[in-house]
This record gives structure tokens, sequence and C-alpha cells, in this order.
């Protein structure tokens, strides 16, 4: 799952997605979403549903509930030795760093410019060669 409320952020990640499924190096079915809530709710529904995602590719900043609100709900829910959470974000302090990572952030990554970054970065984070 990819939450952020940017969405120019989210085509650049659908477009890194497609260029590396084009070159057949992974196929993902990832469901986007706009706002911490919409994510509380995706998250929600696969804890009854038992469709959790692998991962969650989070940016922190956003209105209302924002990416941290959304780690906290992950680790009160107890689903983060399930689902690893990557933080996606323009922050690049060291406390949002620290925040990210001690409300259960697998890791934290900042958010790249370019295509190119972004396929660089996913590819990365997927474990893609």
């Amino acid at each position: 799952m990819v939450v952020d409320d940017d969405e120019d952020d989210i085509y650049l990640m659908k477009k890194a997605l497609a260029r590396l499924q084009e070159s057949a190096r992974v196929n993902l079915d990832l469901t986007f979403v706009l706002s911490g809530s919409d994510a509380l709710g995706e998250i929600d529904r696969g804890l009854q549903d038992n469709t959790l995602p692998d991962k969650i590719f989070l940016d922190l900043n956003m209105p209302g509930v924002n990416g941290l609100d959304v780690l906290h709900h992950c680790m009160v829910q107890e689903i983060l030795d399930k689902v690893d959470v990557v933080v996606i974000t323009t922050a690049s302090d060291p406390d949002t760093r620290r925040a990210a990572l001690a409300s259960g952030a697998r890791s934290v990554c900042v958010k790249p410019n370019s295509l190119q970054e972004m396929s660089e970065l996913i590819s990365r984070l997927l474990d893609v060669n």
C-alpha cells in the first residue's frame, strides 16, 4: 500500500513501479490511498479480511491523520511484525527519522525528486536486482 497525499508523488511512484514491472523484475498489486485516515480504513479492513499488505510506503507529512498516526495505529493493532512500513518523506532531519523509527517504521527514506531516483529507491526497498 502507498499512502501519500501528494498526487504528484503518487504519480512518480506509479511510474517507477510501472518501469520495474515492464522490466519484468517485479509484479505488484498496490493500493494507493491519499490520506492517513484512508490508510487506517485499509488497515482495519485488512485485519478483518486477513488481507494486510506486505509493505506500506508511508508519507509522514499529511493533514489530519499523519504518517506517525498511521504508524501508531499499526503498533496498537500489533501488525508491525507482519507488515513492513517504510517511510518515504521529504523531511530529512534526524528528529523526524528517529520519531518514525521509534514508532515502528522499518526504514526512513528521503523522497526522491526524479523518476530515476524513485525507481532506484523502490527497487532497493523491494530488493529487486
